[in-house]
């Protein structure tokens, strides 16, 4: 008697947004690792596993999927940022709260901060990233006014003018994406008060 033909195995069709996602974090992944310049379409596509091809059918070209990666992180963060301002909390603590969202970011997402860190200055001016520069200012607009208004509060020990303030809490604070790393001996919410504790000169 012959044996019975094998049972066709069913194709599990992947959701196209659980796949859309996946090729934006392979692209943020190399974008960071190797740079814009020097990542190509294929390293993406083998990054996500997939074949070039197919990941044509979902974004165009690389500028392209640049430009995915940038809108939904600043989207991202405009939209937690603009949350965090004007919730009904003390001065300080949405201070700390915008501290704390941004390291955690850092924790989770660190290839897509480094991304939008590296491409920022390049693409400011150039067509079709206009959104760039507009999300940053309102992200930035949202930082000095929780700064200043805790300062404004007394909370500061030190007086300084706030765009100074700024500047330092900002790059302080960003660029820890250099060098922390989720899982180190601070996680992200002590890092975020030890922090904190220097802003505010307090312990």
């Amino acid at each position: 008697m012959p044996e019975p033909a094998p049972a066709r195995r069913m194709r599990v069709r992947e959701d196209p947004a659980v796949r859309r996602q996946a090729i934006l974090d392979s692209a943020a992944t190399l974008f960071a690792r190797r740079g814009y310049a020097d990542t190509t379409v294929r390293h993406i596509a083998d990054e996500a596993e997939i074949q070039s091809g197919s990941l044509y059918h979902y974004f165009a070209s690389k500028d392209a999927l640049l430009e995915a990666v940038l809108r939904e992180f600043l989207a991202d963060l405009a939209a937690a940022t603009e949350a965090i301002v004007r919730a009904d909390a003390p001065p300080r603590k949405r201070v700390g709260d915008l501290v704390r969202h941004a390291l955690g970011l850092i924790a989770e997402r660190p290839a897509w901060v480094l991304t939008y860190q590296n491409e920022f200055l390049r693409l400011v001016d150039q067509p079709g990233f206009d959104f760039v520069a507009e999300q940053s200012a309102a992200i930035e607009a949202g930082w000095v006014r929780a700064l200043t208004e805790s300062a404004d509060a007394g909370d500061f020990a030190v007086d300084v003018p706030v765009d100074v303030r700024y500047r330092l809490v900002r790059d302080a604070t960003w660029t820890a994406v250099r060098w922390y790393r989720a899982g180190s001996a601070s996680d992200a919410d002590t890092l975020a008060e030890q922090y904190l504790a220097v802003f505010y000169g307090t312990h």
